[in-house]
């Protein structure tokens, strides 16, 4: 039985942690200095823009694919398991700005059809009669997207540790790693402060504390954190709206009970904030007038790992090792692309 140390107890460790426990032949510890989900993954809004992307061919657009038709089974496998239903949104809608975008919509639509997934371009009547409660002053249509999906990050996470300790994975919190020996024969030791870890297989998923694990080894992965931030807003009642609506660089996402996110885009902390947390809320307003009655009960802000050098994620052998798997730099993509990670770091180890 092959011993596989995870270090890193977030959205992307908990992922890969929960489909090697799918067989046998891994006995699996999962580590993390910090409890699950706090991270990276507590700074994310669960916002999965897989065929409302951009990305249409290389290895961009196929972890997105692998991803969105992973996510429908994993749920569900989650439920029929543990008995928790992950909240999650169906559907996104994208709101447009200027006719020019148009074209390019239609473009993406077309493909998106030939590769067997579904966008639909709302013209103005359409957006008002499915969100009434929005303002369309200088908005001009929108796309939607009705198998994207909205998930609650620390929700999932939380819910793939209880799968995987059920299928018999050790999960110890609170375990910082501050060093690793190499003995390629033996294995590795992984030092940490509650004492040594011994395993065949080490994978790196640990994000922006990837970086310190690597750095005194061979070719280590520099990052670069990312600011992302977000608040929850309170409402008298909930919103007219069907499920996700982004717009903007701003987006809005319904938890239930007439409460939702407002998030905004990234910026790098080395930077000024171009878009400070109060422009993200008067942007929201001003497409979405119904905010302005809700009272603002939560702010937070949250750094993600973006590599230097070379493209968002990085999902690797460390170049001069064997069995030491890195799997961090998703940027602002981690949940999205968790399961599309997981299953490329299980054909890794699988394959040799």
């Amino acid at each position: 039985m092959k011993r596989v140390l995870i270090i890193g107890g977030g959205i992307v460790g908990a992922t890969i942690a929960y489909e090697l426990s799918q067989t046998s032949q891994f006995q699996i510890t999962v580590i993390d200095q910090d409890v699950p989900a706090e991270a990276s993954t507590g700074a994310a809004l669960g916002i999965l823009m897989g065929i409302i992307s951009q990305k249409t061919k290389g290895r961009a657009w196929q972890l997105r694919e692998v991803s969105m038709r992973r996510y429908p089974q994993l749920l569900e496998a989650l439920r029929e398991q543990t008995g928790a239903t992950v909240p999650h949104c169906q559907g996104l809608i994208h709101l447009c700005f200027s006719e020019e975008e148009t074209g390019k919509w239609q473009e993406l639509a077309k493909l998106r059809q030939e590769q067997g997934w579904t966008l639909e371009l709302w013209n103005l009547e359409q957006l008002q009669t499915n969100c009434p409660d929005l303002d369309l002053t200088g908005i001009t249509g929108a796309v939607y997207s009705p198998q994207d999906l909205q998930v609650q990050p620390q929700a999932l996470t939380q819910t793939l540790l209880k799968a995987c300790q059920q299928n018999g994975v050790s999960c110890d919190w609170g375990v910082e790693a501050t060093g690793i020996s190499v003995e390629e024969s033996q294995g590795y030791t992984i030092e940490t402060n509650q004492g040594n870890y011994e395993t065949d297989y080490l994978i790196i998923a640990a994000g922006l504390g990837s970086f310190p694990l690597t750095r005194h080894l061979q070719n280590p992965v520099t990052l670069r954190p990312v600011l992302g931030q977000a608040m929850r807003v309170r409402l008298p009642q909930p919103l007219n709206l069907p499920t996700v609506v982004t717009g903007d660089d701003t987006h809005i996402v319904p938890l239930g009970n007439a409460d939702y996110w407002v998030g905004a885009t990234v910026e790098f902390p080395d930077q000024p904030v171009e878009t400070p947390i109060e422009k993200v809320w008067e942007k929201a307003v001003q497409f979405c007038p119904a905010l302005a009655t809700g009272e603002i009960i939560e702010t937070w802000s949250g750094k993600r790992p973006r590599p230097e050098g070379q493209g968002a994620p990085v999902i690797q052998y460390l170049e001069g090792y064997e069995r030491i798997i890195v799997a961090t730099g998703h940027y602002r993509n981690g949940v999205l692309l968790a399961p599309a990670t997981a299953e490329r770091v299980k054909e890794m180890i699988v394959s040799g």
